[in-house]
């Protein structure tokens, strides 16, 4: 049997494995910042918008701020760095609520 077919058989045998990742569902990314804000010991039960921040720059491309509006009208910078490995934790400062970026 030829090498290429040891890569290819198990996407024949099983296809979803060639699929990639499907995309996430509507308000998906909003929860996950809402957890990582509440796992920093921060009260956010809900986002109820997000803003980008603006960006860091050339050479930072997998730093990723983001501004969170919480439904209790605080507001959040929340950085994840894409760098740090599996167990960086993600950046959470409370911003004050008249502050724009």
């Amino acid at each position: 049997m030829p090498r290429s077919w040891r890569f290819a058989l198990p996407l024949v045998l099983c296809p979803a494995l060639g699929v990639a990742q499907p995309n996430p569902l509507p308000g998906s990314h909003e929860r996950e910042l809402a957890q990582i804000i509440r796992q920093a010991g921060h009260d956010c039960s809900a986002i109820e918008s997000l803003e980008l921040a603006p960006s860091p720059g050339m050479g930072l491309d997998t730093f990723r701020p983001e501004v969170a509006h919480c439904t209790n009208g605080k507001k959040f910078l929340v950085a994840k760095g894409g760098r740090g490995g599996p167990n960086a934790r993600p950046v959470v400062r409370q911003l004050p609520t008249e502050t724009q970026l």
